[in-house]
């Protein structure tokens, strides 16, 4: 029996266009559509990514029809705050269009009088001289015009708004109406409805798959694609052994922040009968699940991190991560000496949650480039002190973090044995600080 054989991502990205393009009968030459993907793939390729990468838009084009592949392809060539700026492949289709100014991104007035430019500008409702920011679609607009530049003389006009509209459509988490006002847009520029119906409903399925983690069954598998939108968000994370407690803790904390302010229903979309009700609530439950264990699973590493940051902070200063916790272990290397190998066997605590336990430690789904998959400190705390115990300490936490009290009032007002017990344990790895983190647990004692 012959081996299955793999294709590289590169290899799989052009087979995608080159089965678009075959779909559409656009008789496009082959060295276009290899032109077309090479220049998709590095924008995909750029080393600061972690989530938004080949793979996430190769399971995008599962089961989607053509133009929503082509929208899929194209949604994320931008990335302006995790690549520090444009793609080098497209800066100079975009210098015309957009420039970047100290605010945020400005749309220039060639934008609007660019024929295919401008039909971007309308489906995003965009203007000539508006400034914007990664955080009012400022991504999407930026790879909807790399998108209808590339392929304009090539798409018909209905095609390019489908498109357009597809990777308008990935603006996450907007407010209720947002496909609403993407259906008045799209019949302004004089789309008989039955296609304007066509084209938002395809936008929807889009946007709804953009995010589909947030409904992934496995937790562990939720809380692995969260992880990799953290070093895509705090460039301190990609250097694995150099960050220190303080940025890995400030880290942990956006994140916590973003997902227990996040209502469900903002993370998947309905419009018209795009998706089916049932399939809808399904994903909407199942998101709100994972998000609140989420919460919880962020808050213990929170406060395990919270620990380490003010023994830091009492016994010299902030360092690296790594310094108090240990190294990173690497493939094929010798054992590292880590902190979880000093600490106490804890007594079990009543308020438990096993679910919860076992994320912690038994770790994520795959491992991070910065970070080992199971939690050994935060299972330790959680395991000793129990869930109310850990959530209250965060909130002491907060009190600390906002210039409330000191970081030796916050380790004075948490449950004793932990502290002293991830103090000693941290003596025998912080070794410049052994001395006074003894004396520190002798105040503590």
């Amino acid at each position: 029996m012959s081996q299955a054989v793999g294709r590289s991502p590169i290899h799989r990205i052009i087979a995608t266009f080159s089965r678009a393009v075959e779909a559409l009968h656009l008789g496009v030459p082959p060295l276009f559509v290899e032109r077309w993907g090479i220049a998709v793939h590095q924008c995909l390729s750029s080393r600061a990514r972690e989530f938004h990468t080949h793979q996430h838009v190769l399971e995008l084009v599962e089961n989607a029809d053509p133009l929503e592949t082509l929208g899929a392809l194209y949604h994320d060539t931008v990335y302006v705050q995790v690549d520090l700026g444009v793609p080098e492949h497209f800066a100079s289709l975009l210098q015309p269009l957009i420039r970047k100014e100290e605010a945020g991104w400005r749309v220039l007035p060639h934008a609007a009088s660019d024929p295919a430019a401008s039909e971007v500008l309308a489906v995003f409702g965009r203007k000539a001289h508006e400034v914007l920011t990664p955080f009012t679609g400022l991504n999407e607009l930026a790879s909807a015009l790399v998108a209808i530049k590339e392929l304009e003389g090539v798409l018909s006009r209905g095609q390019l708004l489908a498109v357009a509209a597809c990777i308008e459509g990935t603006i996450p988490f907007r407010e209720d109406k947002a496909f609403d006002a993407l259906a008045e847009r799209l019949k302004a520029l004089a789309l008989p409805e039955a296609e304007v119906t066509d084209l938002v409903r395809r936008a929807v399925r889009l946007s709804n798959n953009d995010v589909g983690n947030f409904a992934d069954p496995d937790p562990a598998r939720f809380l692995d694609n969260t992880w990799k939108l953290l070093p895509e968000t705090n460039p301190a994370l990609h250097t694995a052994s150099t960050y220190s407690v303080r940025e890995y803790r400030v880290a942990l904390m956006k994140m916590e922040g973003f997902l227990a302010q996040l209502p469900p229903e903002r993370v998947f979309r309905r419009w018209g009968a795009e998706p089916a009700p049932e399939a809808y609530e399904a994903r909407v439950a199942v998101a709100r699940r994972n998000m609140a264990l989420g919460v919880r699973y962020l808050r213990c590493k929170l406060y395990s991190t919270a620990l380490v940051e003010a023994l830091a902070v009492e016994s010299g200063g902030d360092v690296p991560l790594d310094y108090f916790m240990g190294g990173l272990p690497e493939p094929g290397g010798p054992r590292m000496k880590r902190v979880e190998q000093f600490l106490p066997q804890p007594a079990r605590a009543r308020d438990v949650d096993g679910e919860l336990l076992q994320l912690l430690k038994g770790g994520r789904a795959t491992p991070s480039s910065f970070d080992i998959s199971p939690s050994p400190l935060a299972t330790f705390l959680y395991s000793a002190q129990g869930e109310a115990s850990v959530m209250a300490g965060v909130e002491v936490a907060q009190a600390w973090w906002a210039g409330k009290l000191s970081a030796r009032d916050f380790l004075a007002r948490q449950p004793r044995d932990g502290v002293v017990g991830l103090a000693e344990a941290t003596t025998h790895i912080a070794d410049t600080r052994a001395e006074a983190l003894r004396e520190l647990v002798k105040l503590l004692k």
